[in-house]
């Protein structure tokens, strides 16, 4: 697993649970404006808004937190957003597509960045390949006149 690590978490990205402490606090923040600014007939809205944040989550970190987000935020739209009143429950499904919607945003954006990462890892290698061979300053750089052996240079041209 060690090899392929990299496949699952970048580099740059920060712990998986800052990540999903991050992405937690963030699905509240994104509910409460939901549960604030649209109706609450307007479910679609607020499905979209979250699977939004469970992407940008996807996007930045890894897929653990990505997923682990897009659970937290599907107990909150069930539990708030749709039901109200802080219950979980299931209505069939309909909970089956919103779970899938904020699962699937969650693992599409990972897997968007995860491919833009490959595929500039890629690059990076054929750059550093050619490179070493000498083939960039070959052909980066026109050839040079040579002096015939029998005239010598002089400073006046």
């Amino acid at each position: 697993m060690k090899r392929t690590w990299w496949l699952v978490r970048p580099r740059f990205a920060a712990p998986t649970g800052l990540t999903l402490a991050a992405g937690a606090a963030g699905v509240v923040v994104v509910a409460v404006l939901c549960a604030a600014m649209t109706a609450p007939s307007a479910a679609l809205v607020r499905l979209v808004a979250l699977a939004l944040w469970s992407a940008a989550v996807g996007a930045v970190g890894d897929l653990v937190a990505a997923a682990a987000t897009a659970a937290i935020a599907w107990t909150v739209l069930n539990g708030f957003l749709v039901n109200q009143l802080g219950e979980l429950t299931w209505h069939g499904p309909a909970d089956a597509v919103r779970l899938g919607v904020l699962l699937g945003a969650a693992a599409v954006s990972w897997l968007a960045v995860l491919t833009r990462r490959v595929l500039r890892h890629r690059l990076d290698i054929v750059r550093m390949r050619s490179w070493l061979s000498g083939d960039v300053l070959a052909s980066s750089v026109p050839p040079l006149k040579s002096v015939p052996p029998y005239k010598e240079a002089s400073p006046s041209g």
